[in-house]
């Protein structure tokens, strides 16, 4: 195993900072989990399989295991894992020019995730079996693999057959509108819908080789999918603030990496905006890359061109957690709704407190509400996410009682939503 010493060094390496990242020449989407096809899925396989039989998977989950403590807990958490996602998707780009990492979307399954397509037979498939929790179906289904040593890939759901439940979008959407700095929205991110996912699946998924698993990439170019709203809903995307590898964050500060996954001494600048450096892909559900770099023509942060102007979605402050686009006019009417009732909702959700009433869409009230009966899917409450366990806490080094304050957070906007006139369109 390479030595702390190491990798410090590699930290260490000097390189010039990109202000203005040069502009990609070509882009790739990356699309829901959830509406891939059968035939996205065996071309999925196909990659992956070709990429474990070249040793990628073993590379990258002893990357990560040796990179752990440099990544986790500190402001580089969102340019790591956007930059080692993106070299994965390199990689198998050469097996299959049209290979793009899928994103999970877990907040469309936070209260029960078991029963997530994305954990069928012909995508990610379900929970391990037998004594070692062996992976048996998905297109990961009888893998072995030689990463920290020769094992099947393993996963053991923590609630027995189920899981327990995630982070709804309704928390993640008040995160993006309400957190003001990177390291607010890396602290809420972290110790929520992060840790919530890997503990969740078990396995391989909770150990420091993650990258095992195929989930690992498709829950983290989630994870870089949320970063990117919140940025677009910053008037500086390029706020990059709170614990660095070395001190104070810097965009100066390289991009922890080691001989196995090596980005070649990039900083932190020249992963933070979408379109830009070795970044070229953007989201279906997300703005697209601006047409010019932010704050191309100045450094101070306060010059008001530093905001992302973007040509292809209007810029609205008001960006839900879920992917779900079909349902953002519904989460906002209701959430606006409820406020009449709860006035500190607005202190959670300020977008859309301070959205103009004309981009407000009255919602339809469902029989249900209106004391009728129904035989559509009843009204349900928000449920409180799964705390992180003392094992995870411990294994990324984390406070204790900031973890459990976000906690906390999470569970007091959830019962404040429950006891208003809200109801989710997810």
């Amino acid at each position: 195993m390479r030595s702390f010493a190491a990798i410090a060094l590699l930290l260490a390496i000097p390189a010039t900072i990109a202000q203005n990242p040069g502009k990609c020449s070509g882009m790739h989407v990356r699309r829901s989990a959830h509406d891939l096809s059968p035939d996205d899925w065996r071309r999925i396989e196909h990659v992956i399989s070709q990429m474990r039989r070249d040793g990628h998977f073993d590379r990258f989950a002893r990357a990560h295991q040796a990179l752990f403590n440099f990544v986790h807990g500190s402001t580089t958490f969102f340019p790591f894992h956007r930059r080692f996602v993106q070299e994965f998707e390199d990689i198998g780009r050469k097996i299959d020019p049209d290979f793009a990492i899928p994103y999970w979307d877990t907040t469309l399954d936070y209260d029960d995730p078991a029963s997530s397509p994305v954990l069928r037979d012909g995508t990610l498939g379900g929970n391990g079996q037998g004594p070692d929790r062996c992976l048996p179906n998905g297109v990961q289904g009888g893998w072995e693999l030689g990463f920290p040593e020769r094992h099947c890939l393993r996963r053991d759901f923590n609630n027995g057959d189920s899981m327990e439940p995630w982070v709804p979008a309704e928390v993640i959407s008040s995160y993006i509108q309400s957190d003001d700095n990177l390291s607010l929205f890396r602290e809420h991110i972290e110790y929520g819908i992060h840790g919530a996912v890997h503990l969740g699946l078990g396995g391989d998924a909770s150990t420091r080789y993650a990258p095992n698993d195929l989930f690992f990439f498709m829950h983290h170019a989630n994870i870089d999918r949320l970063w990117w709203l919140w940025q677009n809903n910053q008037h500086d995307p390029l706020d990059y603030n709170g614990p660095g590898t070395d001190g104070e964050a810097s965009l100066h500060d390289t991009i922890p990496q080691n001989d196995d996954v090596d980005f070649g001494g990039d900083q932190a600048g020249a992963v933070m905006v979408l379109g830009y450096g070795p970044v070229c892909y953007t989201y279906d559900s997300a703005p697209d890359a601006p047409s010019e770099y932010p704050g191309s023509n100045s450094g101070d942060s306060n010059d008001p061109n530093r905001a992302i102007h973007n040509n292809t979605m209007s810029h609205i402050s008001a960006f839900s957690g879920s992917s779900n686009t079909h349902g953002l006019d519904l989460e906002i009417a209701r959430i606006r709704l409820a406020m009449n009732s709860d006035l500190s909702l607005k202190n959670y959700f300020p977008g859309i407190a301070a959205l103009d009433s004309s981009r407000i869409i009255t919602p339809v009230m469902p029989a249900y509400q209106q004391g009728s009966k129904c035989k559509g899917r009843p009204a349900k409450k928000l449920v409180h996410p799964a705390p992180m366990t003392n094992m995870w806490i411990n294994m990324h080094g984390f406070d204790p009682e900031r973890v459990g304050q976000m906690y906390d957070e999470a569970c007091n906007l959830i019962d404040r939503l429950n006891n208003s006139t809200y109801v989710s369109p997810y």
